[in-house]
């Protein structure tokens, strides 16, 4: 049932991470107005320098009024920053976007792409591919091409260059120019966006495994200390001559012997191969019997099915999935699992009142969970081991109503 404690827990950790995203553009605005302010700096000097020094002639007043206005929009920004708790990637876009005019302002009156900074707007396609998200720098990368290719025949030209540089094989050179720089920003965008989901992924990862260990680190040391008290409770089973006292004390024993022996992630005891559809069965038997008053809906693919090692830590994580959609629904449960030549898919469905996909979304994650007394473990567990195994765990809103966890994982990991 969806708890209003469960729903606040899990939009405090998306508020969470959209807070620390943005706390990112902050840091990433502040580096963005210091290399703003080098810029004006140099276009300032490179504008005294051309006039004065090298006497070539150029239109002073408006580019004198375009850098007066970047030192404008840059001491707006550095107001920005001073104030502001947060900044989204729209707002760092549009900052960047500032840039990207500014520079073709500057260009159209200094020669357009004969200008030998025309090769700048590359930076800004490289900001954007490492500051903001691939959509963001495909636009940049596009915003920049245009704004080039518009260069290329709209511009106030130098005399200067048109008396240095005449000719048709001037003309080839700037073509080509244009021709590279197209090239490059589709390079440098794909490249580096490529680059930071890679990295991303694998800080994800690393996160991850940081809270596994811490977790790991306490279970370990959970299941010493429950083994004295469970010894005692042991005693007490053959006084009382209780035998489903006895039965589950020595379930409760196993699973802490596990715990200590695998750390939860090692291969099944034995490491025997198995057909994939026995290793579910078996799974799904074992979960009925502990639950009794749940009836579970089975519908397993026949035939067919590779053999796996199976793996105490894929079938934990199957359990948890089970249990969570059983405290949904306590009456009824269902389990698809189907598999290809590639792929492991298995679906498990409630029949509950269903939750958000945005908070759905955030399942997995440490301290979200929709029962009111929960830590959000289990489904911690399940992602991560899943995860591990290269797989995916994704939740979605059962058009009859409910939630469906569904399981995908190549088989390849699971093959002898």
């Amino acid at each position: 049932m969806w708890q209003n404690v469960a729903g606040t827990k899990a939009w405090r950790y998306v508020n969470s991470f959209i807070c620390m995203e943005n706390i990112t553009n902050l840091k990433n605005l502040k580096l963005l107005w210091w290399l703003r302010s080098i810029a004006i700096i140099g276009q300032m000097a490179a504008v005294l320098v051309v006039t004065l020094v090298l006497d070539i002639p150029l239109e002073i007043e408006p580019l004198c009024a375009i850098i007066l206005g970047m030192a404008v929009v840059n001491a707006l920004t550095l107001w920005r920053i001073k104030t502001a708790k947060y900044i989204t990637q729209k707002e760092f876009f549009g900052q960047l976007l500032t840039d990207m005019v500014a520079l073709f302002g500057l260009l159209y009156f200094t020669g357009g792409a004969t200008n030998p900074f025309a090769s700048l707007f590359i930076l800004q396609v490289i900001i954007a591919a490492i500051t903001l998200t691939p959509l963001y720098t495909w636009i940049a990368a596009g915003i920049t091409i245009i704004f080039y290719t518009i260069l290329m025949v709209w511009n106030v030209e130098v005399p200067y260059f048109q008396h240095h540089h005449t000719g048709d094989f001037f003309n080839l050179h700037v073509q080509g120019m244009w021709i590279s720089f197209i090239i490059l920003a589709v390079l440098v965008a794909w490249f580096v966006v490529r680059m930071n989901i890679t990295i991303r992924r694998q800080d994800a990862l690393l996160a991850d495994a940081e809270k596994l260990a811490a977790i790991g680190t306490l279970a370990a040391s959970a299941a010493h200390e429950l083994g004295t008290p469970l010894a005692t409770l042991f005693v007490l089973a053959e006084d009382a001559d209780n035998p489903m006292f006895k039965e589950q004390l020595m379930r409760c024993k196993q699973i802490l012997s596990r715990i200590t022996a695998a750390g939860g992630v090692t291969r099944a005891e034995g490491g025997s191969p198995m057909p994939l559809d026995t290793f579910l069965n078996g799974i799904v038997g074992h979960w009925e019997i502990d639950h009794p008053d749940t009836a579970l809906a089975v519908n397993i693919q026949q035939g067919g099915a590779p053999r796996i090692v199976g793996e105490y830590g894929l079938e934990q994580a199957i359990i948890n999935l089970l249990d969570n959609a059983a405290d949904a629904s306590p009456e009824a449960i269902s389990v698809n699992a189907n598999w290809t030549a590639q792929a492991l898919t298995i679906a498990i469905a409630d029949k509950g009142t269903g939750v958000p996909q945005e908070i759905a979304d955030t399942f997995g994650e440490v301290g979200v969970t929709t029962k009111q007394d929960g830590l959000g473990l289990g489904l911690f567990l399940s992602r991560s081991v899943i995860t591990r195994l290269e797989g995916a765990l994704d939740f979605s809103q059962a058009p009859e109503g409910g939630t469906v966890a569904t399981v995908t994982l190549p088989l390849r990991r699971l093959t002898v």
